[in-house]
């Protein structure tokens, strides 16, 4: 029987070649190959302000995945990435889960904000995500 969402609990990953590869590879507009992710994350295991959860069923199977750092100047929390299995999606089911994964995460850590960006706007607001003062600009 497949588990719900609310069967799922994030762990704290140190392996992060743990993650199927899928789970990275389903990520839009990601900008790095699974291969990089890995390496990056196995260069960053000791780094402080690095956090890799997988979010995983009792039978310890990885269904998805976060990873987000913590900006040591102002501790501010940035999350870079969320995948999740497509079976969980059920548009967006998930992110009661994830909101209360991280709003626990970014109360232990004290940090003032969690930042995610995003190219679907009206979703995230479903969730109390409001929009950020700040504009994210991009240079080629």
């Amino acid at each position: 029987m497949t588990a719900t969402i609310n069967d799922l609990s994030f762990v704290r990953l140190k392996v992060p070649r743990l993650i199927p590869r899928i789970l990275i590879e389903n990520v839009k507009g990601r900008t790095f190959t699974a291969d990089q992710f890995y390496e990056y994350q196995d260069r960053n295991l000791k780094n402080p302000f690095n956090y890799l959860y997988a979010l995983i069923d009792d039978q310890k199977k990885i269904h998805g995945f976060i990873w987000c750092q913590v900006n040591d100047l102002d501790n501010v929390m940035f999350i870079n990435t969320f995948s999740i299995d497509k079976e969980y999606w059920h548009k967006g089911a998930f992110m009661p889960k994830v909101c209360e994964f991280l709003g626990g995460l970014k109360e232990s850590l004290k940090c003032p904000t969690v930042w995610w960006m995003t190219s679907n706007e009206k979703f995230f607001k479903k969730y109390s995500f409001r929009k950020s003062k700040i504009c994210l600009m991009e240079y080629n």
